[in-house]
């Protein structure tokens, strides 16, 4: 079988461009193990004038170009994982809006437009970008009173973005969640004990170890990544001290950097 595995631009890494590329390795060299011809590309190298329609590709890419030429194997009935689709809805706007559409446990957000005032009285709170994916730091910003609220609206205002979210901070532990979905693959682990991008996670404070229902955990995951539309996800939640688990971030294809060998094994049976 001929496969495409397509690499994630760096500037969709920050800080974790080497992880995010070892996972694929680890899928692209178990596939040549078992006898298949791998063809790995950048995804800048991916272009409409492709030389070969592959049988399936592995996708971690998620610029719009990637994303409409990897449409366009898709309508010639090649398999793409993760779904192009799926990926869209990855940006923050979009699954925000989705998770609340389909009740899936999720913190109290609100999708706005930076041009316009925002009704919002739950403080602390974060404050986050939009459109696309959080490429630095100042994408995601932690919001104690309205002064400062306002004040990051008008930020993200100044740098061309249109779109912002608000969304309530809840109290309790950070957990990071791997899956691969219709599969028995599911891992997790305290946000403090992992690598952090942007050092924010150290907002929640130090682990509580409350407890929880691992099996909720992962049917509330599974859950949102169906609603979603992909197959290979993260999942940051926060479960709070009487066990509720609430979602408040979604990622397509994570580095499972805690579990590398592991996941791939498991994204290769898949």
């Amino acid at each position: 079988m001929n496969v495409m595995c397509v690499y994630r631009a760096s500037c969709f890494s920050p800080n974790m461009e080497e992880k995010d590329a070892a996972i694929m390795n680890c899928v692209a060299d178990r596939l040549e193990q078992l006898g298949h011809v791998v063809y790995r590309l950048q995804e800048e190298q991916l272009s409409e004038d492709v030389s070969f329609v592959p049988n399936k590709i592995y996708s971690m890419g998620r610029f719009d170009q990637t994303l409409c030429v990897l449409q366009q194997l898709e309508m010639k009935g090649v398999e793409v994982v993760n779904s192009p689709v799926g990926v869209r809805n990855c940006e923050r706007k979009q699954f925000t809006q989705i998770l609340i559409d389909e009740d899936v446990p999720f913190s109290k957000s609100k999708v706005f437009q930076t041009s316009e005032s925002v009704s919002w009285d739950l403080f602390p709170c974060w404050l986050k970008k939009g459109e696309g994916y959080s490429n630095i730091s100042e994408d995601v910003m932690y919001v104690q009173n309205c002064q400062e609220l306002q004040r990051g609206i008008g930020l993200m205002r100044q740098r061309g973005i249109q779109t912002a979210i608000v969304s309530q901070h809840l109290d309790g532990d950070l957990v990071k969640c791997y899956g691969v979905k219709d599969s028995q693959f599911f891992h997790w682990y305290y946000a403090q004990d992992g690598h952090s991008k942007f050092g924010l996670e150290t907002i929640n404070g130090k682990k509580h170890g409350y407890s929880f229902s691992e099996e909720q955990l992962i049917e509330i995951c599974n859950q949102a990544a169906t609603v979603v539309g992909i197959d290979i996800y993260g999942v940051d939640c926060v479960v709070g001290a009487d066990g509720a688990i609430q979602i408040i971030d979604i990622n397509d294809w994570p580095s499972f950097s805690s579990c590398r060998e592991k996941a791939a094994e498991i994204i290769v049976k898949r």
